[in-house]
């Protein structure tokens, strides 16, 4: 009688093919043999057979989502793959914060599922939301090529997959691939170019236009009839407001028939009228 210890797994003798079998045959049952696999379950030579690993397809995803970022997605799969061998993989919850303004900052981050604001605040607890990222995006890599603090805070809005970049991973490939130089380049284009627009709203639009602006961007991340879910707290520090004062610009858009109120998101119902307010 054959013991079988963990691992073990009973098998026909004539399957076994060119590994070696313990046990005995009688003339009259079929030949049992005891074939000793290796603690992950997958039997010598049958990896090749097309058998993905766990590990594997952890790292074909983590790849899969370097591609689709506009940093990464001009490099070829070789080094994607490198990449993600590299990266870490960390989940936030929604609330929980990923870093925190004014602290050093030594990693960049690729968010691969969820979403995550960054917001500046002041000593007296007052938010400004610069910008909401959602899937494929890149944030946190200004404090790793000047080598200064967190130029802003970032947080997670809803629960949230990320990969984690270190500083010597991207000085590396900025060293070795102007691909990725390149894209680093275009993405502090258009931070320079956010900053410059916010800038620009604070100074020519009343808070009516500055809401009405707003409220068009999360119904382009929304689908383009209807926001994202939004609360009223959240699109004042979008707007650089009041929550009392917001509450009653989007009283009155509603009122006009420009929007309707949803709950937490907002039917566009006359784009053109809101472009005009937002001076777009």
């Amino acid at each position: 009688m054959l013991t079988l210890l963990p691992g073990d797994v009973p098998v026909p003798v004539g399957s076994l093919g060119p590994w070696e079998a313990a046990g005995s045959q009688g003339h009259d049952t079929p030949a049992v043999g005891l074939l000793t696999f290796p603690l992950d379950g997958v039997a010598p030579g049958r990896r090749q057979l097309g058998v993905t690993s766990p590990a594997d397809v952890n790292l074909q995803h983590r790849a899969a989502v370097l591609a689709r970022t506009e940093l990464f997605q001009g490099i070829d799969e070789a080094t994607q793959r490198r990449i993600a061998e590299h990266v870490a993989e960390r989940v936030f919850e929604r609330g929980q914060c990923v870093f925190v303004q004014d602290e050093p900052g030594d990693r960049m981050f690729v968010l691969a599922e969820g979403a995550v604001k960054l917001y500046v605040s002041s000593r007296n607890g007052d938010i400004v939301e610069l910008v909401r990222h959602r899937p494929p995006a890149v944030f946190g890599e200004v404090a790793l090529l000047d080598g200064g603090p967190r130029s802003a805070s970032a947080e997670a809005v809803e629960r949230s997959t990320l990969l984690v970049v270190t500083r010597p991973e991207l000085l590396r490939l900025l060293r070795t691939d102007d691909q990725i130089a390149e894209a680093l380049l275009r993405t502090l284009g258009t931070i320079v170019r956010r900053t410059t627009r916010q800038i620009s709203d604070l100074a020519f639009l009343d808070l009516q236009g500055r809401v009405a602006r707003q409220l068009l961007v999360l119904a382009a991340d929304g689908g383009g009839a209807r926001t994202r879910e939004v609360t009223q707290g959240e699109l004042a520090n979008m707007v650089s407001g009041a929550r009392q004062t917001v509450n009653q610009a989007l009283r009155s858009l509603e009122s006009q028939g420009f929007i309707r109120a949803d709950g937490r998101t907002f039917d566009i119902l006359d784009r053109g009228r809101l472009e005009q307010l937002a001076e777009l």
